[in-house]
Formats: structure tokens, sequence, C-alpha cells
């Protein structure tokens, strides 16, 4: 039900934002004829429904046709958000002129509104496709000494399908192999959601160089696409599925909880459900959203690593991720023996485009607390 109502309002805010963008082309660019009024509000509408049916057709299709529609209506919602950001700041500083006595010519406005919001979004492009490694050091108490200064590396919502492929994946794995990590841990949205052609994944996670070995929790894309078909996409390679359970490795105890659309979930209880966990003993939860951070206190949870927020993806979207997870919206955050790792993601969902947190690898030095 929740994900009916996120869409209807997704639909509705995308919607506004069009009749929002057809109203400043009209006034910004002075088209008063009624023919280019109707010109504009045709081309706006098209670029409405494009949103609505490229989406429509690669959730039916996967063909170099429904990909590059997918993605090229993707760019454009990108944009569509730059150009309002565009238009706020021409508005500042009309509103400043207007203040303090000075003017600025209106051809310079129009080309600055064109050339901020491509300049902006094709940043965004290059930001989404290309991560940077985010460093963090982590104490643990009674961290074993086989794990003590070791580095371990998480990625988060990769979203692979009709965007990020195989060359993508395969750039990601070779970063990761160049940090040397001791474990890699996925917390979720491996996968965007949707089908495509995965005949190709099994090579690049079997190149995956981690002694300790690679472990995933499953997220809510995941459980779009349906977590039996996550489980047997990636059956067969060097990848352990926590699916709600316990693995022990070297004395540190590694928990996957997956994620529910259960409101009435208790991660708690989840945690202490494990079969053989000890709140004693040092331990890391994969746990794809960074919500329930009480209960997973309470659990006795050293390390907590967590994505889905994206770091809010476009900005200023992360101010709103901030203030919906409570604080918790990016970063690292320390609390008494407590550590939560919330990864801004690799991938992109939506947008192609990462205009307010770079695509990131996280590494994660672990010290002996």
């Amino acid at each position: 039900m929740m994900q009916f109502i996120f869409f209807g309002v997704a639909l509705a805010v995308l919607l506004a934002g069009h009749a929002l963008f057809w109203f400043t082309i009209v006034k910004f660019f002075h088209l008063v004829s009624l023919p280019a009024q109707f010109s504009a509000a045709l081309i706006i509408l098209v670029l409405f429904f494009s949103t609505i049916l490229s989406s429509y057709l690669i959730h039916k299709w996967d063909n170099f046709f429904t990909r590059w529609y997918y993605i090229l209506a993707g760019f454009w919602i990108g944009l569509l958000v730059n150009i309002g950001l565009a238009t706020l700041m021409i508005l500042i500083i009309k509103l400043a002129g207007y203040i303090f006595g000075f003017q600025i010519p209106d051809m310079a406005f129009k080309i600055g509104f064109v050339a901020v919001s491509l300049l902006f979004s094709f940043i965004g492009v290059y930001r989404a496709i290309v991560p940077r490694v985010v460093e963090y050091e982590v104490k643990i108490k009674d961290l074993p000494d086989a794990w003590n200064n070791k580095a371990i590396v998480q990625i988060s919502d990769v979203h692979l399908g009709p965007v990020y492929r195989q060359r993508f994946f395969d750039r990601l794995v070779t970063k990761i192999n160049d940090l040397q990590p001791e474990a890699v841990f996925i917390t979720g949205d491996l996968f965007d959601g949707m089908e495509s052609d995965f005949s190709w994944l099994n090579h690049p996670l079997n190149r995956l160089e981690a002694p300790k070995g690679v472990y995933y929790g499953l997220g809510n894309h995941d459980l779009y696409l349906g977590f039996d078909r996550v489980i047997n996409l990636l059956r067969g390679n060097k990848v352990t599925i926590l699916d709600n359970r316990l693995e022990i490795s070297d004395g540190l105890q590694l928990i996957g909880i997956s994620y529910s659309f259960d409101n009435n979930f208790n991660l708690e209880k989840a945690i202490l459900a494990q079969t053989g966990y000890s709140e004693t003993k040092p331990s890391i939860l994969l746990f794809h959203t960074p919500k329930n951070i009480a209960l997973a206190k309470s659990a006795g949870i050293d390390l907590q690593l967590s994505g889905h927020t994206h770091d809010g993806q476009l900005w200023p979207f992360n101010l709103v991720a901030k203030w919906a997870y409570q604080g918790y919206g990016y970063g690292l955050f320390t609390e008494g023996d407590f550590n939560l790792v919330v990864n801004g993601g690799v991938g992109s969902w939506g947008p192609p485009l990462r205009t307010a947190a770079r695509s990131e690898i996280v590494k994660i030095t672990l010290k002996k607390k």
C-alpha cells in the first residue's frame, strides 16, 4: 500500500514540476502568442509522459531502445530538478538587483539559465558513474586479532539493470580489489528491481578478492525483483547471502537482516533470534535502511552497515534524507560502543545523476577498542 502512495505522490510532484517548467519557460522566454505557448505545452507533455512510458517499457522489454529511452527520460527528470534550481538562483539574483540597485541584461539570464542547468546535470552524470573511495576508521570492543587493523569494503545500492551494467560493474570490482579488503559487504539493492539480462554477472563477482568472504544483505529493490530471483542470480559465486541469518568469521558475528515492508518489524527481535548470537561478542550488522537504530543498539550490535538513502542523490534532497532518517542520512556515526555507516551508494535510482553525494565505495579500517 505504501508503495502505491509513494508512487502516487511522486507522479503528482512530477506533474507539478512539469507545469511549473511550462510557466517558467513562458514567462522567462516571453512566449506571448498562443501557438508558442501551446507548442511549449505539447513538448513538455511529451516529456512528462515519456517519464512514465519509458518506465513501463523497460519493465516489459530490455533492449537497446528501451534502455536508452529510460536513461534519457531519467536524465530529463534530473535536468528538470536542476532547471528548478537555476530558476530559483535567477530569481534570487533579480531580487538582489532590485534591493541593491543593479541590473543584469536579460540575455545573460537566459544564457545562464541554460548553461547552469546543463552544466550541473552533466557534472551529476560524472559524479554518478565515477565512484570515489571514502575511508573511515571504526573501533570495535573485543575485536578479534584476525580482524584488527584489517580493511573491509562496503558497497551499497549498485542498482544493476538498464543503466548500470557489465562495464560499470567490472570497473567497480577492479576498484574494490585495488583496496585489498579482508572482506566485502554489499548492503542491499545490488539490483534495480527490473528484470534484465544478468547472464554476465558471475564473471565480475567471482573476480572479487576478499580472503574472509563477500557478504550480502537484501534491500528493497531486491524485494521488487524478488528475493528468490536474486538468490538464483547470485548462486554459484563467491557471495554469501545473509538472508535473516548469522555467520561467524574468525570470531566476528556477521548478521544480515533482509528488508521488510512490515511496519511491525522488530529489528532487535530479529537479531536476537539468530542462532548462536551473543550480545557480548563483536558483531557487524548488514541492514539496508538506517532506521531502528535504537533497536540495533539494544541488541548489542557494534557496527551497522546501511545504505538506501543515496544521501538524497540530487541536491537539495540530501537535506530531506537527513530529516527523514532522523539525522542518519549519510556518513559515519559513533555512539558509545555502537557504530553506524550509512553508505551514499554506488549507483543511482531514477535520474542517472548525483549532484548531492557522489557515487562511492566505502573502505573501513577495523580497530580493536
